[in-house]
């Protein structure tokens, strides 16, 4: 975890999954060709990844042994590990993370003269080569999780915490740019887990918007409503989700946080007594 370079990679543990990675990928040589001749002076990358995470031990060898066939100096290349035994927090120990939007690693970040051009998300468009390509040259590139990098600008600007901020226009930016309700599901925990959790509600209130029957979203929903000391909309959604619930196992999560709810209902009343 933390910054690391890849001479530490090719050691063990690392070695097992990285070594063989890097020396059985064969970047695409027509590409490469155009990579080269790409001004690149002025060009730096920032890599977050995971040395738990799957796509991390797929994708990370294959980029490195592309950044080495076209020459990309190390000077120029950071790497940095993150994670650990909360992998939904991607955090490192330097915190270099912090306000960088890391929502899903791996990440390759691609700087011109300071300044951030684009990124690869997770796993690559077409080709590493290919996505690398059309970001140096400034070609239309839509990474995957398109909505991070909106959402992402969003929370810059504060429009999450914004109480005259419209969210359904928020969530209706959003609808052509998800995957899936997961998508944003994931996030909103990730903020949660940040102790931003304000924003988190929001999260949580698009992906309902456009997810209205889904069980998931509105449970989801209710925790964020429990988690900002709303224990009335709470329970509306945690209610609705047991109403649209369809799969036995997903029920108990939701139970536990209504009777974590009906318990300060029975403190209150109890206080209310006693005075």
């Amino acid at each position: 975890m933390g910054a690391c370079n890849r001479d530490s990679l090719q050691k063990a543990p690392f070695s097992s999954w990285f070594n063989p990675g890097f020396d059985q990928y064969n970047p695409d040589k027509k590409i490469t060709d155009q990579l080269r001749n790409e001004k690149m002076e002025n060009i730096r990358i920032k890599v977050f990844f995971g040395s738990w995470c799957g796509d991390s031990k797929r994708e990370v060898p294959r980029f490195l042994k592309l950044l080495q066939s076209i020459s990309f100096p190390d000077k120029k290349l950071e790497l940095i590990g993150v994670g650990g035994s909360d992998t939904l927090y991607k955090q490192s120990p330097g915190h270099e993370e912090a306000d960088m939007g890391i929502f899903r690693v791996p990440v390759f970040i691609i700087y011109r003269d300071g300044k951030e051009i684009n990124r690869i998300n997770e796993f690559p468009v077409v080709s590493l080569e290919k996505d690398l390509l059309d970001i140096i040259r400034n070609n239309p590139y839509q990474p995957n999780y398109s909505s991070h990098a909106i959402i992402r600008q969003w929370l810059q600007e504060e429009y999450l915490t914004n109480e005259n901020t419209s969210i359904r226009g928020l969530a209706e930016q959003l609808r052509h740019q998800l995957s899936g309700e997961h998508e944003l599901n994931s996030l909103g925990y990730l903020l949660l887990k940040q102790e931003k959790k304000t924003a988190a509600l929001q999260i949580f209130r698009m992906n309902h918007l456009l997810y209205p029957e889904s069980a998931n979203t509105a449970s989801s929903l209710g925790e964020g409503y429990l988690e900002t000391g709303n224990d009335a909309r709470a329970k509306d959604f945690l209610e609705k989700s047991l109403q649209l619930n369809k799969d036995p196992m997903a029920i108990k999560p939701v139970l536990e946080l209504l009777y974590k709810i009906k318990e300060k209902e029975l403190a209150n009343e109890q206080r209310k007594r006693s005075n």
